[in-house]
């Protein structure tokens, strides 16, 4: 994973807040114009596809951390 955890869950929640956000505009009266719904559906499969593409294997930032200052040398 190349993010928090914390910034996942934050990603998702802004994704669900458009889909909210996106259903109102769809269903609320008076409609908003299709090319704004078409915008909100392409914006949130983007933040979708951004997040499915996010496959490393998750580390703690404190783990990187540590093994990079075991592995350096001190510029010797």
């Amino acid at each position: 994973m190349l993010h928090k955890i914390s910034d996942f869950v934050n990603k998702i929640r802004v994704i669900h807040d458009k889909a909210e956000k996106l259903y109102v505009m769809k269903y609320s009266t008076p409609k908003a114009k299709q090319a704004s719904i078409d915008n909100m559906i392409q914006d949130i499969q983007a933040m979708c596809y951004m997040v499915s593409q996010d496959k490393k294997e998750y580390s703690r930032i404190d783990d990187t951390v540590d093994e990079k200052i075991a592995q350096d040398d001190g510029g010797w």
